[in-house]
């Protein structure tokens, strides 16, 4: 079976049980410091790892809800049911459902599903990126001073606060145009993607969370490497997204500065 036709179903079935609780009293927790997980979230991810396991029986799933695949597993799919937990608990319509599969680390295949605005956006290696169906490419914009810059912000008490994202925006803001914060990385990235911001960065973040978006970013024509410069894949907890390579370096480059100046928490050591 076509793994984007599953992954689309899947998403979609995973968006519509979202709306459903959306905007509705629904229990909540939090699984760590400022870390909220939803009712939705949970039954969100058995629709997706139910839905894609009847297709393709053999192969594993890492979720942001629980789902952790076997070391040597080839084929994993990586899931995040509702990306944007905090503006969904909040009543904030920008969220998402994101999956991508991986082989042997790195996507192949990527669906980002925003229920909200009932948009799709699909890559494939080597097949490029879609949107609708549609064909999709990162902005031509040629210099930074005209770019529009999206990022994510967590809060000082998450586990996992890289104490990056605040020095690389303070160095970046006054070069870009403007700067976005809507609260899915998922979704930043797909905008990326299809040109509506031009670059981005995420510190703090879990594979599901950049996956999907980092094969829609390349396959559009765009760069997404982590941090570092170096591939984005399975392990992967940052990345910088950009529509152009000069835009890419500009940010890479105050990532860099920005490590120098963080402070280290034992978290950080134990990452």
């Amino acid at each position: 079976m076509d793994p984007i036709e599953v992954a689309v179903d899947a998403a979609r079935l995973a968006g519509a049980l979202a709306l459903r609780h959306f905007r509705r009293p629904q229990p909540m927790r939090l699984k760590g410091p400022a870390d909220l997980v939803t009712q939705a979230d949970g039954e969100a991810e058995e629709i997706i790892v139910h839905t894609i396991r009847r297709a393709f029986p053999d192969h594993e799933f890492l979720g942001e809800e629980g789902h952790q695949p076997r070391p040597d597993a080839e084929y994993v799919w990586v899931i995040d049911p509702i990306d944007g937990t905090r503006d969904y608990a909040r009543g904030i319509p920008f969220f998402c459902t994101s999956i991508a599969l991986t082989r042997r680390g790195l996507p192949v295949a990527a669906v980002i599903y925003d229920p909200i605005h009932q948009e799709t956006f699909h890559a494939e290696a080597g097949g490029g990126a879609f949107l609708d169906g549609s064909p999709i490419h990162v902005g031509a914009r040629a210099e930074l001073q005209d770019a529009v810059l999206t990022l994510s912000l967590v809060s000082e008490r998450y586990l996992y606060n890289g104490h990056l994202a605040l020095p690389m925006l303070d160095e970046l803001q006054g070069q870009v145009e403007s700067v976005r914060i809507m609260g899915s990385a998922a979704l930043h990235l797909a905008y990326v993607a299809c040109g509506r911001c031009d670059v981005g960065f995420q510190d703090s973040v879990h594979p599901w969370d950049i996956l999907a978006g980092a094969l829609l970013v390349q396959e559009a024509g765009g760069v997404a490497t982590d941090l570092l410069g170096g591939p984005v894949g399975i392990s992967s907890h940052d990345i910088i997204v950009a529509s152009s390579r000069a835009f890419h370096e500009a940010v890479r480059a105050a990532a860099q500065r920005a490590v120098l100046v963080r402070p280290v928490r034992q978290a950080d050591r134990e990452r």
